[in-house]
């Protein structure tokens, strides 16, 4: 994709295993994007359009360590409110929350979580996921 994704893929240690992250974004495109961009650095991706959906593919793997969401999504759940859910049920997921809009207040964030604004670069995706990663 770009010179940073070979930069983003040397940084992944030798021999360990690729973390899984999930992709919850509705937009098609934009998830085929950012799961591309997230690839490229080394992690194993899931995808999810919704967070019904995501909820869903959580319980069917357990593997998952990192959460990458947008905010807005057509469900009854924002991505804001999944992530305070995955926080109750599985602490130990790292969660990236992400979004166009211009966030009015400070959210609160669940535990363990960052905040992405959109238009985000491929190395703000990889920095915010290898600071999650533990």
């Amino acid at each position: 994709m770009s010179a940073t994704g070979s930069y983003n893929q040397a940084q992944k240690p030798i021999g360990s295993i690729a973390p899984t992250v999930l992709v919850v974004e509705d937009q098609v495109v934009l998830r085929l994007f950012v799961s591309e961009m997230i690839e490229q650095a080394g992690y194993t991706v899931l995808l999810a359009e919704d967070a019904d959906e995501a909820l869903s593919v959580m319980e069917r793997n357990p593997e998952i360590r990192l959460v990458f969401s947008d905010f807005e999504m057509p469900s009854l759940m924002s991505g804001l409110d999944l992530g305070h859910h995955l926080s109750r049920l599985r602490p130990d997921i790292g969660f990236v929350l992400t979004s166009g809009l211009k966030m009015r207040e400070q959210l609160p964030l669940p535990p363990n979580s960052l905040f992405l604004p959109k238009p985000f670069l491929e190395s703000d995706v990889c920095e915010a996921l290898r600071k999650l990663v533990h």
